[in-house]
């Protein structure tokens, strides 16, 4: 028997000049492939969709149920997530799990689904490694991010969103890091304030904390990634990503190989058992559902069957969930440490400017859009733009704190893409959740992501780096006017 129930949902986005509406598709389907029963969603990314990550109750050691979870945000589809401690102690995550493009829990060697900013999904076998910096020079070895570590010899960073208070063990000691820098050293335990992050040295490497690390000491971390099947690259452009496994399909070759991924029980392994998955097909789509109990070949036979090229177990058993409204669909069993949302894309339209925009009065062509009636320019393009005024500045982004950093009155280092002209088509976009420093002080500036790329009104980036912004009205051109 087959029940399948598609919907098209119209987003409230409208460009007027065009009479163009964006909306998603997505659709629900329970079928039998084989002899298991498979109850899956299949989403168009490419129609509206984004992803948000799921914390129970908003911290990292905490537990709740998919529905609840994906309830509390609006989502029009989700999927339970990584592995957890389900049966004693704290209820830490097991898996990797990317949020916003920063990295907040990390497994070695297991394999971790992103999803980019354009809304493609791929699937690796990743491992990381983290190097702490104290005034620029590498002086620590963090073992972990956001994951509870008893053993004495081990170092930790905790970022706001583990989300609840940090307990150290007797003989511990942490210090506080805030806009870069140590503001305190404690020894008991604490809750991060917004926008700070620490790094805790247990008892037993104790002594090596107290010679590196000072309160005033300027500190920052490192997250290195190492790929398996894909490109390093390719994980630059990651949004969000969930880390479970065993890996099914990479790149339209099977990998189902519980031991290549350091998993060792036969429940995952060779043994029948009920699964979750998420996977892609060739044209993008994005396929989440859950699987009867099957072997950990089977499920992959299975995903071959459904046209999936890249495709993951996530947590399975007692933890699969499967949350899609639209059809009264709510499957879960035990309450879950994490999942993987997708949501109705809520941003405005940009709409390909129209403005002219004169440099030294000659006009410049460059990828620019208007937004609810003001117009919004690549941080990049302005300061290559600018680099041989006395307005210069350079541009770097902090991958680990997710935030850009702008240092004025030094030459602007080039990456490529710069001064690039756009497509002439209008865009979605959303409001950049990327903070900006000056010169180490952080500033307010209105920002919105579009493809992965952060645009800023001219009138705001002239207050803070120091030039002037003229618009002529007959002419409807902008012109930028430096020292």
């Amino acid at each position: 028997m087959i029940k399948k129930i598609i919907s098209l949902m119209l987003m409230l986005i409208i460009l007027n000049s065009f009479g163009i509406i964006y909306g998603y598709t997505s659709g629900y389907e329970c079928k039998t492939i084989g002899k298991t029963a498979v109850k899956f969603v299949e989403l168009d990314m490419n129609s509206g969709i984004t992803t948000k990550i799921l914390n129970a109750n908003g911290q990292m050691i905490s537990t709740e149920s998919l529905e609840n979870m994906a309830k509390g945000v609006g989502a029009i589809a989700a999927i339970n997530g990584t592995h957890f401690e389900a049966y004693e102690g704290i209820p830490v995550p097991w898996g990797t799990i990317i949020r916003e493009g920063k990295v907040i829990h990390i497994s070695n060697g297991r394999s971790v689904t992103g999803i980019t900013t354009e809304g493609r999904l791929i699937v690796d076998r990743l491992s990381f490694e983290f190097k702490g910096f104290v005034n620029g020079i590498h002086k620590s070895t963090p073992w972990r991010i956001n994951h509870v570590s008893t053993e004495p010899e081990a170092i930790t960073i905790f970022t706001e969103e583990y989300g609840t208070i940090v307990k150290l063990q007797v003989g511990a000691k942490a210090a506080i890091i805030v806009g870069g820098k140590v503001t305190e050293v404690v020894d008991s335990d604490f809750v991060l304030p917004t926008g700070a992050y620490a790094i805790v040295y247990n008892a037993g490497v104790v002594g090596m904390f107290q010679d590196r690390i000072k309160v005033g000491d300027e500190f920052r971390y490192e997250v290195i990634v190492s790929t398996t099947f894909t490109e390093v690259e390719e994980w630059d452009k990651v949004v969000n990503a969930i880390g479970a496994g065993p890996s099914l399909i990479i790149n339209g070759k099977e990998t189902a190989d519980g031991l290549a991924e350091d998993f060792l029980e036969a429940k995952i392994n060779t043994s029948p058992a009920e699964r979750s998955f998420i996977g892609s097909k060739v044209d993008g789509k994005i396929v989440i559902g859950n699987m009867g109990a099957v072997t950990l070949k089977d499920a992959a036979n299975i995903a071959k069957e459904m046209g999936l090229v890249n495709a993951m177990c996530l947590d399975g058993g007692g933890s699969i969930a499967l949350y899609y409204p639209q059809s009264k669909i709510s499957i879960g069993g035990r309450n879950i440490n994490n999942g993987l949302a997708f949501m109705a894309y809520n941003g405005e339209v940009a709409k390909n400017t129209s403005s002219k925009l004169f440099f030294y009065s000659e006009e410049i062509q460059l990828e620019a859009y208007n937004i609810k009636g003001s117009n919004y320019f690549k941080l990049r393009d302005l300061a290559m733009l600018l680099g041989n005024s006395l307005n210069r500045f350079n541009v770097d982004w902090n991958s680990d704190m997710c935030s850009i950093e702008l240092v004025k009155d030094i030459e602007y280092k080039v990456v490529g893409g710069e001064l690039l002209q756009g497509d002439g088509k209008d865009k979605l976009s959303k409001i950049s959740t990327a903070k900006v420093y000056m010169n180490g002080k952080e500033v307010e500036l209105e920002a919105y992501n579009i493809n992965g790329n952060n645009f800023y009104k001219l009138r705001d980036l002239g207050k803070v780096i120091g030039f002037d912004v003229d618009w002529n009205e007959e002419t409807r051109s902008v012109e930028i006017c430096t020292n």
